[in-house]
């Protein structure tokens, strides 16, 4: 989005709005055009009303600051080496229901952590290595 130089109201043709005082207070619309002072406002109900910026509430505003202002990335930090990569796995419809129930039940803590385990042991096996020390979880 172009940054654009704000007025001191702030409002641009366009902008959802909603009226804080007034014949129509807590009424919403859309700001038609600038007249003077005042803004020219279509009500949703379709009335042509005007009304300064000290008057209304200005939701198109808020969300071009709030958008200005937003971190570039949420969540958490990227890992220099990732840890995890998803992975799609057709599993029997019996084996699902097993580990929802087992999860359920507190058997398992989860299908992630469980099913993670329970590979590695059995890789850990097939390869002949000792039991690597993250494969076990609590």
């Amino acid at each position: 989005m172009e940054d654009q130089l704000q007025n001191k109201d702030g409002a641009h043709i366009g902008d959802k709005v909603r009226l804080r005082s007034g014949t129509y207070a807590k009424e919403r619309g859309v700001v038609q055009a600038k007249v003077g002072e005042f803004l020219e406002i279509r009500l949703d109900e379709g009335t042509l009303t005007h009304a300064g910026p000290e008057e209304i509430t200005n939701y198109s505003l808020a969300a071009r600051r709030a958008w200005q202002v937003m971190p570039k990335r949420a969540g958490r930090h990227q890992l220099a080496v990732p840890r995890k990569r998803m992975a799609s796995l057709r599993l029997d419809i019996d084996v699902l229901d097993d580990l929802d129930k087992a999860t359920e039940l507190g058997l398992i803590p989860n299908k992630e952590q469980a099913v993670n385990t329970w590979l590695r042991q059995q890789l850990d096996l097939l390869f002949r290595e000792e039991p690597r020390s993250d494969a076990i979880q609590e």
